[in-house]
């Protein structure tokens, strides 16, 4: 049994907590939900193909 759990500490764990960049998920994510943002958008907009949008919307209906 100790065997088993040494194995699984020495050899397993590495392999599910090694492989993931938390620090870059998030960064993307904020990238994302940045650029699905509408209306008057700021100049220091970081996806630059992105421009206003959504300004008229409301407006037909009074």
């Amino acid at each position: 049994m100790a065997v088993c759990f040494l194995h699984f500490l020495v050899v397993l764990l590495p392999l599910v907590h090694g492989g993931h960049d938390y620090g870059q998920a998030l960064s993307k994510s904020i990238l994302f939900f940045e650029a699905q943002r509408s209306g008057y958008l700021p100049s220091t907009q970081r996806v630059t193909w992105r421009a206003n949008s959504g300004l008229q919307d409301g407006k037909a209906n009074g």
